[in-house]
């Protein structure tokens, strides 16, 4: 079995962007994580203003929308963790 060991100071985020079709940390040791907004349907499907209402939660290794219930770790955009359920734009209109 293989396991991702990552120090803590690796997961702190520093700041976000949220686009109309990725979602952007910049990270405090000055890299970028990206992925695709549909992996967080809550994000995709929310208004410009709303996502534009997250924070960097207290330990500094994840963001939340609270208004959304929406809440984001460093760790998972590192491994690829998309939220359960989520599709593809062109997958999701089938």
């Amino acid at each position: 079995m293989t396991t991702l060991d990552i120090d803590d100071k690796q997961l702190l985020i520093a700041d976000v962007e949220v686009g109309t079709e990725t979602l952007l940390f910049r990270m405090q040791d000055g890299r970028k994580i990206e992925a695709p907004l549909w992996w967080y349907p809550n994000l995709f499907a929310a208004s410009p203003e709303d996502r534009k209402k997250w924070q960097i939660l207290p330990f500094g290794d994840a963001v939340g929308w609270e208004d959304l219930d929406e809440y984001i770790s460093a760790k998972a955009l590192i491994i690829g963790a998309a939220a359960p359920g989520a599709k593809p734009p062109a997958e999701a209109a089938e």
